[in-house]
């Protein structure tokens, strides 16, 4: 999952001319010769009181996202196959959109004399939370019937249950940068709506076959997860990164996963954690399962 325990730009922006100036904390400092594209990267860092869990932001995004679930529920429930691709297509390059602005933002610092990149490696987009974007796209161009319906059980389920752990728990998600704010709770809430959509349109049966596609591409994922992490710390990249929270040279974060950390072997935490999941994953899938039991169109299952 995306989790941000910290924000480097706390400065807020107007721009006049070719001047720019800009509050850092309690100061007001000109910055010329700035170009352009710098210019708007801190506009775009304009600042925002830290959102609180359940503060008005988060009720804000709750409540669009459980609009959008009750139209797709009595209006979103016909879509054939080729359109639910475009609206992955969709969905895909427009997260995928947000998370590059995401890594510029994070990686662009600036004071009163000059501009620099610095690339911060712990927000490096392969999270749990980061991987429904890409098998999202994975599923909108291949022509492959098996991927696709792989893809499309994995976004049933465990993308699924990622963005609505969020944004039921978004503790460590929220910064003090308007931008970063609206892309995390884009982000969560869109993973939640996907798996709905496809549930709605019956692209996900309850069956044993799906469910085991799901889990095969979500071992995928955690086995690419390992391998940025291990690779990273061998070649001294950030002491190793921590992508899914489960790297095997450094404590799970995970609220209940690292007290398990801390007390069996990491074999077993990695089972546990899969098996928790996986588990997790399927019991949402049944429960947003629960109130599609009415007949729709057999346009929706081409």
């Amino acid at each position: 999952m995306q989790f941000f325990f910290v924000s480097y730009h706390q400065n807020s922006v107007t721009c006049s001319s070719n001047i720019v100036l800009f509050h850092h904390f309690d100061k007001v400092i000109s910055v010329m010769h700035m170009n352009l594209f710098e210019q708007l990267l801190i506009f775009l860092d304009a600042n925002m009181i830290q959102p609180v869990s359940y503060g008005w932001f988060h009720w804000l995004f709750l409540i669009l996202t459980l609009m959008i679930l009750v139209i797709t529920y009595f209006r979103g429930r016909n879509f054939d196959n080729q359109q639910i691709k475009k609206i992955l297509l969709t969905y895909a390059i427009v997260t995928l959109s947000l998370e590059v602005y995401k890594q510029i933002n994070f990686s662009f610092n600036y004071d009163a004399n000059a501009t620099w990149w610095t690339y911060q490696w712990y927000a490096f987009p392969f999270q749990f939370c980061s991987t429904p974007m890409y098998i999202a796209l994975i599923a909108a161009l291949t022509k492959n019937k098996t991927i696709e319906k792989a893809c499309y059980a994995f976004l049933a389920t465990f993308g699924l249950t990622a963005g609505l752990a969020v944004m039921l728990y978004p503790v460590t998600v929220f910064v003090d940068t308007i931008g970063i704010n609206i892309q995390t709770m884009i982000h969560h809430s869109s993973m939640i709506l996907i798996g709905f959509l496809l549930i709605a349109n019956q692209k996900v049966p309850n069956d044993r076959k799906t469910l085991i596609s799901a889990l095969n591409v979500f071992l995928i994922c955690v086995a690419i997860a390992i391998t940025i992490d291990v690779t990273t710390y061998y070649i001294g990249i950030n002491q190793g990164l921590e992508m899914f929270f489960i790297s095997p040279f450094h404590d799970s974060s995970l609220p209940v996963f690292n007290i398990i950390y801390q007390h069996v072997p990491y074999m077993i935490f990695l089972i546990i954690y899969i098996a928790a999941f996986s588990l997790g994953s399927y019991i949402l899938f049944r429960i947003f399962r629960l109130p599609l039991k009415t007949e729709i169109s057999p346009l929706s299952h081409n």
